[in-house]
């Protein structure tokens, strides 16, 4: 065998034994063994969470502080899933989801492990019913459109516009929470007639009652005073003018008087 044979045969075989001693370098035995033990252990971690996350599955939902939507109707604006579990749902999404109802103000919801969701709501609370080119709403304080109805809810007024002006919705929304904070004709069907703020006009029965723009805690208290009046003298009053500061005009109901 020639010189040049004999060493590339060495080098080779100095190769392989530098190749398989790396291998068995301790540090590299060590490494391997550390990746090897991390992937058992991640594996076993996502088995364990599958399983836990099977066995805390949510089945009692505690609704509170709703008094005009039902439990069924704020559970359903969460939209879990079927067999939804504790460990994969969001608090935090699930409070997101509910808030885009206009009827929800507020909500905090709470874990309780390992299978009950809290949710405590503030629902807005409807002031009116707006009656708008052939429908009926249900509106809040602020004028948000809470809900459209099929038919008229006797302990609301009715505020009847068919202009779109939040600034006229504003006023018409005035006169609708003194009537109902003030307990202004409780007993009586109440439409608040809207086409201008300066023609603002109660439908009290079969009373008509001019009220214009502002004042109107003032006004109320005035026409109860005439009200009295108005009984006392015996006055079959069917319309009744506020918006002047300095005098009322009564006009009988027509057909009477």
């Amino acid at each position: 065998m020639s010189r040049g044979l004999r060493k590339k045969g060495n080098r080779i075989k100095e190769e392989r034994k530098h190749f398989s001693g790396f291998f068995l370098h301790p540090l590299f035995l060590k490494s391997v063994l550390f990746i090897a033990l991390t992937g058992l252990v991640g594996l076993a971690g996502v088995y364990l969470y599958g399983k836990t996350a099977d066995i805390m599955r949510i089945n009692r939902i505690e609704v509170t502080g709703n008094k005009h939507l039902s439990d069924k109707e704020v559970i359903s604006l969460m939209k879990l899933g079927h067999g939804e579990s504790m460990l994969r749902i969001s608090s935090r999404e699930l409070s997101e989801r509910m808030l885009e109802s206009p009827w929800i103000r507020d909500v905090v919801i709470r874990k309780e492990l390992p299978h009950t969701l809290i949710v405590k709501v503030r629902e807005a609370e409807p002031l009116a019913l707006l009656k708008r080119k052939g429908h009926l709403y249900i509106v809040s304080r602020g004028g948000e459109v809470l809900e459209e109805l099929s038919q008229t809810i006797a302990f609301l007024p009715v505020i009847r516009m068919d202009s779109t002006r939040k600034s006229l919705l504003g006023e018409a929304l005035k006169v609708a929470g003194i009537v109902r904070e003030d307990g202004f004709f409780s007993d009586e069907a109440i439409e608040i007639i809207a086409k201008t703020p300066e023609d603002m006009t109660l439908k009290i029965g079969d009373l008509t009652v001019k009220i214009g723009k502002g004042n109107y805690r003032r006004k109320l208290a005035r026409l109860i005073q005439l009200e009295d009046e108005i009984v006392r003298r015996g006055i079959p009053a069917g319309y009744v003018d506020l918006r002047f500061s300095r005098r009322v005009i009564v006009r009988a109901a027509k057909g009477k008087g």
